[in-house]
């Protein structure tokens, strides 16, 4: 834009406006509030009249109240503070002068209070959304205090010439944007101030930079833009509206400042403005840049400073219920238990993978696993002779079906991914330890593997057995994926001959559609496919889904949190929704778009808190308050919620030297049980009979008097975290994570309960209890070197057991719980038995 008197609007009577920029070139303005740019990345140019600066990466520096400047950027990305001077008038008034230049002055810890005060502005503007300006404006004083304190200088009177002619430019200025739209001329303003029209002419160019009338058509190309914008003016009406003479001198004045045409920037500003559902974006920055600028101003956050802010101190929520035992809701059929998962049939060889598979069977006991890649040549199935005839081998999968099925687990056999004989394309492959998502180049071998296979399976383990199991093709296929084939239509096809090959083979197995994920529901895609379905006569037996709460896929190389990015993965960041009942919302949009297609079960067999294989929240108690929190909030509701995935022994992304690096398993690579693992534990002991639940209690009881009650504490991590950025996350203080968490005292009463005297017995994961990583940090944080540290984490991060006996004799039982956050707590309480032997009277 031109350059101008700068008005800085402030909301709700904010007395600072803080915003992160991508800097712009500014050429020379003034305005009556005192700013400040902490450049975070790239480098600035400040002009004054008499000197220039040129600030660099963590250079501060203020510009005075009614100074006159130009800016000049390169990549520049900062944070800025606008401060209203005239909020502070008992403080600083019009000759308050302001010397904070790290360009001058080299000490760098002149400025660090000032940073420090500037990070824990941007903490509580961009996290805290409540009763923000509870934090903000105590803030502002501060900052104003330190400039006081340490920048404020004292300078000769300015009442002289400078003076006068600024109040002349003030005057100048104030005249055109209060009359812009009229017909203004040069000889009415020099009228007005006394002047001739070529002095006048000259003094404004002087002092601006511009002339007074190129500035004038900014002041009304500004507002003709809110017009366009905010508007359904015609370009006509929007041109005599603010002054111009006609709407080809608009268009032409509009396109030399923008570049495009005045319809095409409304089309435009439209898509960038508005989100997904349709919300405005209020911090588009920071969604569509996700670099680590944020998480240097993070560095100021230290723990003195963090230990200052309200959200340290852990403030209490109460929850209040009186529950009668004997309504009983429903009969539970503990759906979560239907899916457990690995990621490809190869790891199902290894040894230590099968141990932590089976200590979780003897613990929970699934029903079915998922698992990609049998089909990769990794399992050397498919093969071809020397005349290129295709023939398979079966051992390894063999070696893994029959382990399986030893644990008490039927498999959902996904025909993935392509072996490399039979792709057209053998470099187009995926992760890090690579699969092939080629279509393949001969379809009819690709019929000889599906069908032979098939067979082999219905010979060896029985008709019988493998009806029980679940068939799909292939993992996400959709364009929307990375997955996918070039065209849909390749997906549908391959599905339709995948699943008609499986049928011939046996009509009553059971064949899913390719796994679709929560990314977009509203998507088209998969309607466009069960729409294929319809026309082809191949209906899938049941909807197999993902639910993963992200609003961007997971894209490219998986880009980890943390981990240094390149600006080719920058884009791929993964963004959290900022929606805690995202798995219900998505549940629920999924159930009433498929309701105009066949009812049909539906399995979500992959979900988790994040689709990113190194986001370190997987390693916290974060992890397992968000999977209590998702199944218990949609118990049942269909019929798996497979979590992804079992141990961190994942193929996909490089192996990490570090324990816990966040991956999404639930043991880390050493077999260690994170509290995720024990989210399942907890959930596998309630009982069959729901009697009531809530916000953060799940309360059943089998019948007989005995009941099992679990309760969660989860908080959502913070809008900063959600977007990709670690701020002040750091890797051994990861809940910096979540803004303003509170413990949560829950206060439950049963009555009508039989008067009898009962054990209770309370299990607890929470940071200081049940958390291995949190007892790593404890234990130095430094890597584990041998096998007994190992097993001394092993024991030092089980949940925490109290038992207790009480006697109920007025039908009524209370049982109170003060639950940290991210804890969770399973509550048991049995009728206590006594043997003869050991009576006493």
């Amino acid at each position: 834009m031109v350059s101008k008197h700068e008005i800085i609007e402030y909301g709700n009577e904010m007395p600072i406006k803080i915003s992160i920029q991508n800097i712009e070139d500014m050429s020379r303005h003034w305005h009556s509030s005192l700013e400040i740019y902490l450049v975070l990345s790239g480098s600035l140019t400040v002009m004054f009249e008499d000197d220039t600066f040129k600030l660099s990466e963590d250079d501060i520096i203020l510009i005075n109240s009614n100074q006159f400047h130009e800016i000049k950027s390169s990549n520049t990305v900062a944070a800025v503070l606008q401060i209203k001077q005239s909020f502070f008038q008992q403080w600083v008034d019009d000759n308050t002068y302001f010397e904070c230049n790290s360009v001058l002055y080299h000490d760098r810890n002149k400025y660090l209070e000032l940073k420090k005060l500037i990070a824990r502005l941007v903490h509580a503007s961009y996290n805290v959304t409540e009763h923000k300006s509870l934090l903000i404006i105590p803030l502002s004083y501060n900052i104003l205090y330190e400039l006081i304190y340490n920048f404020r200088i004292f300078k000769e009177d300015t009442s002289g010439k400078n003076s006068k002619n600024l109040k002349r430019l003030k005057g100048i200025i104030q005249y055109l944007n209060d009359n812009y739209a009229e017909n203004i001329t040069l000889e009415t303003i020099a009228k007005r101030e006394y002047l001739s029209a070529s002095y006048l002419s000259h003094f404004f160019e002087k002092n601006m930079g511009i002339s007074l009338f190129n500035y004038l058509a900014g002041i009304r190309l500004r507002h003709a833009v809110a017009d366009l914008l905010h508007t359904d003016l015609t370009i006509e009406q929007i041109a005599a509206n603010n002054g111009f003479s006609n709407s080809r001198y608009f268009v032409s004045t509009f396109k030399k400042e923008y570049g495009t045409l005045p319809k095409q920037y409304k089309k435009e500003q439209k898509l960038l403005n508005v989100s997904e559902n349709g919300t405005k974006s209020l911090q588009p920055m920071l969604v569509l840049k996700q670099q680590d600028f944020l998480n240097k101003l993070g560095e100021y956050l230290d723990k003195n400073s963090k230990n200052e802010l309200p959200e340290a101190k852990y403030p209490t929520r109460l929850i209040v219920q009186s529950i009668n035992t004997t309504m009983k809701k429903q009969l539970l059929h503990h759906s979560f238990k239907t899916f457990t998962s690995v990621g490809r049939a190869k790891e199902l060889l290894y040894k230590n993978v099968r141990e932590h598979l089976q200590e979780l069977q003897r613990e929970v006991r699934f029903q079915y696993i998922k698992f990609h890649g049998i089909l990769d040549d990794s399992m050397m199935l498919y093969n071809e002779d020397r005349n290129g005839n295709p023939y398979l081998v079966y051992t390894y999968v063999d070696d893994v079906l029959d382990f399986l099925l030893s644990i008490g687990l039927k498999p959902l056999i996904q025909f993935s991914f392509m072996p490399k004989l039979l792709s057209e394309d053998s470099d187009k492959t995926l992760f890090y330890n690579p699969v092939i998502i080629s279509k393949p180049k001969d379809y009819k071998k690709w019929v000889y593997l599906i069908t032979e296979l098939t067979k082999h399976l219905l010979k060896r383990y029985g008709s019988g057995e493998v009806r029980t199991w679940m068939f799909s093709f292939w993992n996400v296929p959709f364009l929307s994926y990375i997955f996918s084939f070039e065209t849909n239509e390749i997906t549908y096809e391959l599905y339709r001959i995948t699943r008609n090959c499986v049928k011939e083979c046996d009509p009553l197995l059971s064949f899913g559609n390719p796994s679709y994920g929560s990314l977009d529901f509203c998507n088209s895609e998969f309607y466009d496919f069960l729409d294929y379905c319809k026309l082809h006569d191949c209906y899938p037996d049941f909807y197999n889904i993902h639910c993963y709460p992200v609003k961007t896929s997971s894209i490219g190389s998986f880009p980890p949190l943390g981990k240094n990015q390149s600006e080719d993965s920058e884009k791929d960041t993964i963004i959290l929704s900022d929606d805690p009942d995202y798995m219900a919302h998505s549940i629920e949009d999924f159930k009433n778009r498929i309701q105009y297609y066949p009812n049909l079960p539906i399995y979500i067999t992959e979900w988790a808190s994040t689709s990113s294989h190194c986001d370190w929240l997987n390693d916290t108690c974060y992890r397992s308050a968000y999977i209590v929190k998702n199944i218990l909030d949609n118990y049942d509701e269909v019929e798996s919620f497979g979590n992804w995935c079992l141990t961190d022994i994942l193929e996909e992304l490089p192996m990490d030297n570090e324990e816990f690096h966040g991956e999404l398993g639930l043991f880390t690579c050493h077999g260690i049980k994170k509290p995720a693992y024990y989210a399942f534990t907890f959930l596998n002991k309630l009982m069959d009979i729901l009697v009531d639940k809530g916000e953060g209690y799940f309360i059943t009881t089998n019948g007989q008097s005995d009941y099992a009650i679990l309760l969660y504490n989860y908080h959502h991590v913070s809008p900063l975290y959600a977007q990709g950025i670690l701020f002040n996350v750091t890797f051994n203080e990861r809940y910096n994570a979540f803004v303003n968490p509170s413990s949560l005292d829950i206060h439950l009463t049963l009555t009508h309960v039989e008067n009898a005297d009962y054990i209770v017995t309370h299990h607890v994961v929470n940071r200081e209890s049940g958390s291995a990583f949190d007892e790593w940090v404890r234990m130095g944080a430094v890597p584990l070197t041998d096998e007994e540290e190992i097993n001394t984490l092993k024991g030092r991060s089980m949940p925490r057991i109290t038992k207790e006996q009480i006697t109920v004799t007025n039908n009524t039982m209370a049982q109170f719980a003060l639950l940290h956050p991210h804890e969770i707590r399973l509550i048991q309480i049995k009728k206590a038995e006594y043997s003869p032997s050991c009576y006493r009277p």
